[in-house]
């Protein structure tokens, strides 16, 4: 007993011995910097000291020129320097602490030594700006403009929009500024943008033409134009990635000025926005000011892009002649679906239903105000699932616009047009033929074991003869036929129905005046005579 005590013993003074050690060789956490009162300090790090040199010095000059912003103004916001104004600045300030191995640099400066620092930088900043400041009342439109964009953009890049006054030792109501805001102001009123290209489908080979013009309608030569393209998140996905191209161009003799669309294929085949403003917050530094000047001057158009448009609203054709419509024999047809012979023209029908994407394009070239219930509901705002939500009205209205834009005459389908075109000329339950959905993974339907909503346009493989997609389950499809009162015949079968109701012989009554997460459209382009 007494040996295992002292075993015990020895075991535990072992251990303690083993911890002091390693408490004793354990590296020692970094302590925070005591900053003085009486300095700046400027913390930077980086993937390289000379990297975390420059943000050190970005850090210091920002907070010390918010210091003297708000000295004038309280309501100042911070302030920011560009990184290449922070890498020349205060050249001669050694680091006060620097770690190559954490590649971290800190900066400190006395607050006297700042101020005759500031003095004199400032002092040179502003004997460099003074005449082109003093000169713009004698300028022109468009050079009054340009010169002030560039004015602005120096005093932004060097931290100075709020700081930097007319008259040394001013006030904030000396600010240079302010007082080139104020021209600005006046001077932009009195331009007017127009766009060659009116809201709608555009193609590769459409011209984008700013035109710039004064109060009096005269041209304004020489005027830098900002033109920025934008994919808008027209659904408001939460995984949507935005995409934007920034571009200034110049006005020639008549006011005009080219835009070139973006090359990069992330607008193509894209809902797309053309804002064109002054160029003021074309600048990598642009204030909040600047920014309003661009939105009090500029004009937008809402385009939607494709590289081939007949690409872009695929369609199968359908002959003329008689057909056999209502249920079949293996159908197993109710009462309302006897089987009877129908006739139809010849005319195109559209491979898939009209897709949120499509539609959203519609109301993006139209600037509706209103869009379809479901737009901002993640389980049915994919680009690529059938539009839901929509009323026949609304199916018509986006039929109208796509007509004035292609050309074509498109429409909704009748109720025999549409049961034509599922059939694909044979007698067959569903459109891909007998085979149960479900069983087959044929449609989206109840129990379809894949999506528990709407499924994109084409998830599964049921095309029939002709190509045509989704033309049983997904979405119910309206047409345009009516039966008994005013309510519109809807066909196909949805993703919350059985495989009974997704056979070509069924039909549903609904109210077409409103809109529904189970039903979409397809549209029908007529043919030419």
């Amino acid at each position: 007993m007494l040996k295992s005590r002292k075993n015990a013993r020895i075991l535990a003074a072992s251990l303690c011995v083993a911890l002091l050690g390693s408490f004793a060789f354990a590296k020692k956490s970094k302590e925070p910097v005591k900053e003085e009162a009486g300095y700046y300090y400027g913390y930077g790090k980086g993937s390289s000291i000379d990297e975390a040199s420059v943000a050190a010095k970005k850090n210091l000059l920002e907070k010390a020129l918010t210091e003297k912003a708000r000295s004038l103004n309280p309501r100042a916001s911070r302030v920011s320097v560009s990184a290449s104004v922070a890498s020349s600045r205060l050249s001669s300030l050694k680091p006060f602490e620097k770690d190559e191995k954490e590649n971290s640099v800190i900066y400190r400066i006395k607050s006297e030594d700042w101020d005759k620092d500031e003095l004199a930088y400032s002092s040179s900043l502003r004997a460099s700006i003074a005449d082109r400041f003093d000169s713009l009342s004698k300028k022109g439109l468009a050079d009054k403009l340009n010169d002030s964009v560039d004015i602005l953009s120096v005093l932004a890049e060097n931290g100075e929009t709020d700081v930097l006054t007319v008259s040394a030792g001013g006030n904030a109501n000396d600010l240079f500024s302010a007082k080139i805001e104020d021209i600005c102001k006046g001077a932009v009123k009195e331009l007017e943008f127009k766009i060659s290209v009116e809201d709608g489908i555009v193609g590769p080979d459409t011209k984008y033409v700013v035109s710039v013009s004064d109060a009096s309608g005269s041209p304004v030569a020489g005027l830098n134009v900002k033109a920025y393209w934008e994919v808008p998140n027209l659904l408001g996905r939460e995984d949507f990635e935005e995409r934007d191209s920034t571009s200034v161009v110049k006005t020639d003799k008549s006011g005009k000025a080219s835009v070139a669309f973006p090359a990069d294929e992330a607008f193509h085949n894209k809902a797309v926005t053309l804002s064109v403003s002054t160029a003021f917050s074309a600048s990598p530094e642009a204030t909040s000011a600047m920014k309003k000047l661009d939105n009090a001057s500029g004009v937008d158009g809402n385009f939607v892009h494709f590289d081939d448009v007949k690409s872009a609203f695929k369609v199968a054709s359908v002959p003329a002649g008689e057909f056999n419509a209502g249920g079949i024999p293996k159908d197993k047809p109710g009462k309302s679906e006897a089987s009877h012979k129908a006739t139809t023209g010849a005319y195109e029908i559209e491979l898939a239903p009209v897709t949120n994407a499509q539609y959203a394009a519609f109301l993006h070239a139209t600037r509706a105000e209103t869009k379809p219930e479901f737009f901002d509901n993640s389980n049915f705002n994919m680009e690529n699932q059938p539009v839901v939500g929509v009323s026949v009205a609304d199916a018509e209205a986006y039929a109208e616009w796509l007509s004035a834009q292609t050309g074509a005459k498109y429409r909704l389908p009748t109720e025999e047009e549409w049961e034509k075109a599922a059939r694909a000329g044979k007698e067959v339950t569903y459109s891909w033929g007998d085979d149960d959905p479900v069983k087959a993974k044929k449609g989206n339907c109840k129990k379809n074991g894949k999506f528990k909503f709407t499924s994109p346009v084409g998830s599964f493989e049921n095309a029939n003869e002709w190509g045509l997609v989704d033309m049983s389950g997904n979405v119910w499809e309206w047409t345009s036929s009516t039966r008994d009162s005013e309510q519109n015949i809807v066909k196909g079968g949805s993703w919350m129905d059985g495989a009974k109701e997704l056979r070509i012989s069924n039909f549903k009554k609904v109210d077409g005046s409103k809109g529904t997460n189970e039903i979409g459209f397809r549209l029908v382009k007529e043919i030419s005579e």
